[in-house]
């Protein structure tokens, strides 16, 4: 997150909708996914304003897989459509992720700003 006084830009997530019952294609699980949506906010004292760069990914809560989906893909899910683990991209998760949010954290840090979890 970064701020300038009073103002600051940082990720947003949220959690869209969940679907039970799906095979992981990770692990081959039976596991529930969650269907999030990431989005860059402006805040102004600490109240998001507007968003803009909206991505949408599912995360397997077996094995914590995380899968790109397309924006058209997206929306047609939160209508209703069935889950179609073909449509997906993995995503490969990145070191400057915190082991216990999943939020985005500078490598510098020992602590994650977000939860406060040690990282190092």
């Amino acid at each position: 997150m970064f701020f300038i006084g009073i103002f600051g830009i940082s990720d947003r997530e949220k959690k869209i909708r969940e679907f039970e019952g799906v095979v992981c294609p990770e692990c081959g699980s039976l596991t529930r996914v969650e269907l999030i949506e990431v989005s860059t906010c402006f805040y102004f004292f600490f109240i998001p304003t507007f968003s803009w760069n909206r991505r949408y990914y599912i995360r397997f809560r077996c094995c914590d897989s995380l899968f790109s989906v397309d924006n058209s893909y997206a929306k047609e899910l939160v209508e209703g459509v069935p889950l179609d683990v073909g449509r997906f991209t993995r995503v490969e998760r990145q070191n400057n992720q915190c082991p216990n949010c999943g939020g985005y954290v500078d490598p510098s840090f020992s602590y994650c700003p977000n939860c406060g979890c040690r990282l190092k």
